[in-house]
């Protein structure tokens, strides 16, 4: 579904990523996990188009979208959710949802003129029963709990109908009880769409839970790949990231 073939980013004499190579198959749920400034972000940002790669090359279902605007590629199926929420505060959840769903299809252009000749509403309604948010479609989303507002921006991703979704730190900012609630909404919402799906995290308790397949980056390189399992008992990872106390 996503392929990336040695993807290198600088920002002047720092290298952010360096020839990073994925694969990710259909329909999976994988996790991408490292220290602090190892490349997790300007991966996505690459991966999204809001920012272009100095070499290599970036496939989504083999078509490349090396290159390729922001806009582009979210049209060809690609979406995302912020770790700083992404919302506009002053709509209710449900305007939020129509315009992000009138935004995929014409543009904002009149956006208000057009609910009423545009299944809209209807598909509003779908998404925020997707993200369980159907009981606060007329609440602003400055109003919303912290965990409300971050499902509001995964329900802003997938208003575009997306066949990959990226999840900067989903449960960034949330205590242990408030981390699974969302972590297991988000699984929830995999199983229901199919999708493939890509999420930062450090819980390494929600990451092996979680996730099919766990990518490690350090200084910008993948460093390990593979299973939970695997990435568990790997040697290098417990070493630059893990610590201690995984070793075993």
């Amino acid at each position: 579904m996503l392929v990336l073939k040695n993807v290198t980013k600088r920002f002047g004499g720092i290298i952010a990523t360096k020839d990073i190579s994925m694969k990710l198959k259909p329909g999976s749920i994988n996790a991408i996990i490292g220290p602090n400034c190892a490349g997790k972000t300007t991966l996505f940002n690459l991966i999204t188009g809001k920012i272009k790669s100095d070499t290599g090359h970036i496939f989504i279902k083999n078509k490349n979208i090396t290159g390729l605007s922001e806009v582009e590629i979210t049209h060809l199926g690609i979406a995302r959710a912020f770790q700083i929420t992404n919302i506009f505060p002053t709509f209710t959840v449900k305007e939020s949802i129509m315009a992000a769903i009138l935004a995929k299809y014409n543009g904002l252009h009149n956006v208000w003129l057009r609910f009423k000749s545009h299944p809209v509403q209807e598909e509003s309604e779908n998404v925020a029963k997707l993200t369980g948010l159907e009981k606060v479609l007329n609440i602003r989303g400055e109003e919303l709990s912290h965990g409300d507002q971050k499902l509001l921006d995964i329900a802003l991703a997938l208003a575009m109908k997306p066949k990959i979704l990226l999840l900067d730190e989903p449960t960034a900012g949330m205590g242990s009880e408030e981390r699974w609630k969302m972590i297991n909404k988000v699984k929830e919402l995999w199983k229901k769409t199919k999708m493939t799906l890509v999420f930062i995290e450090h819980d390494m308790d929600i990451v092996f839970d979680v996730a099919q397949k766990v990518f490690v980056l350090q200084q910008g390189k993948i460093l390990a790949e593979g299973l939970p399992k695997e990435i568990r008992k790997n040697q290098s990872v417990i070493d630059a990231y893990l610590g201690g106390g995984q070793k075993r």
